[in-house]
């Protein structure tokens, strides 16, 4: 059992609480500071989830802290832990200094930000949750020093999920996040967490249908919206066509909110099972291009795309 297990399961109304840290002189120390915050609520159980935003606009430097609870007596215990009132001693100096200010708000809402996301799903094993804190407190800080960083969404263990971690990363683009991904500094921190991790999966969030166009590896960004739409109606239109033909005669006497769920059913199912993952394999290097792959792939796929397009419609105009 997890230090995280007897934390209440979220609500559709949680308690928000912002930290907003601006800092006016120093460097990367105060943002290892907010890191270092934002795990003592993970580790002390009444945080639902936590995330660190970044500055909207180049000309500021001030850090958010968004933290999520149950109801206003778990922040308030938060609020009055020992950890938490040595770091805000801790940071005191700096405060009298004016290298930093320091600004608290309660929240109903607060939205997340950013424009590429990989989700992250950590099983920790058994026991070892205290040392997997520790190495979150490192990679966070690494992380949010990176070019293109946007913000971590950390959501620590419940009790229907006992060991799993679920962090949502953010960055402004998808090159940014993969240099991020293939970076020796990360490979070198995952490699710390080898003893404490049994095992970790990515997913993509990005684009639509991630269903139908799932990201080839880990942080990789997924097709662009106009290429999955011109796939998927390339593999729909046929099946539509075939139906209106053959199906939707035998199903005259059905209530038209019968038939039409029928009909929409079975293309959903050869679309997803039989039409998808032969063009998706077909299109691979077009979906998901690299940095090897030849410029002709993209305007020859485009052509292949239209002439079987063309084909589609002949065929069934003549067979319907």
């Amino acid at each position: 059992m997890t230090q995280s297990s007897s934390q209440p399961e979220p609500s559709a109304v949680n308690t928000v609480h912002l930290t907003k840290l601006l800092v006016k002189s120093g460097g990367g120390e105060h943002v290892d500071w907010l890191t270092r915050l934002m795990m003592v609520g993970v580790g002390s159980g009444s945080v639902l989830s936590a995330e660190i935003i970044p500055s909207s606009t180049p000309d500021e430097n001030e850090w958010t802290l968004v933290q999520r609870f149950h109801d206003d007596r778990l922040l308030a215990e938060w609020q009055a832990r020992p950890d938490r009132l040595k770091l805000l001693d801790e940071l005191a100096p700096d405060i009298a200094a004016n290298e930093v200010a320091l600004t608290e708000a309660i929240s109903s809402t607060f939205g997340t930000v950013g424009s590429v996301a990989v989700a992250i799903v950590t099983q920790v094993k058994p026991g070892q949750e205290s040392a997997y804190r520790e190495f979150e407190k490192q990679f966070q800080s690494a992380q949010a020093k990176r070019r293109g960083y946007r913000g971590v969404y950390l959501q620590p263990p419940t009790k229907k999920t006992p060991g799993v971690w679920t962090t949502l990363i953010r960055f402004d683009s998808p090159d940014a996040l993969d240099e991020w991904f293939i970076s020796e500094e990360r490979k070198n921190l995952l490699t710390l967490a080898e003893p404490v991790v049994s095992s970790t999966d990515y997913q993509a969030v990005t684009g639509s249908f991630p269903g139908w166009f799932p990201s080839q590896e880990a942080g990789q960004k997924g097709p662009p919206n106009w290429k999955t739409a011109l796939l998927i109606l390339l593999g729909l239109y046929p099946i539509v066509m075939l139906e209106i033909r053959f199906l939707n005669p035998t199903m005259h006497s059905l209530n038209p909110a019968i038939a039409n769920l029928i009909g929409n059913a079975i293309s959903v199912a050869l679309t997803t099972w039989v039409t998808m993952p032969l063009l998706i394999k077909a299109f691979t290097p077009w979906l998901f291009p690299k940095k090897e792959t030849p410029t002709w792939v993209s305007p020859v796929s485009l052509a292949v795309l239209v002439a079987v397009f063309a084909i589609e419609v002949a065929l069934l105009w003549r067979l319907l």
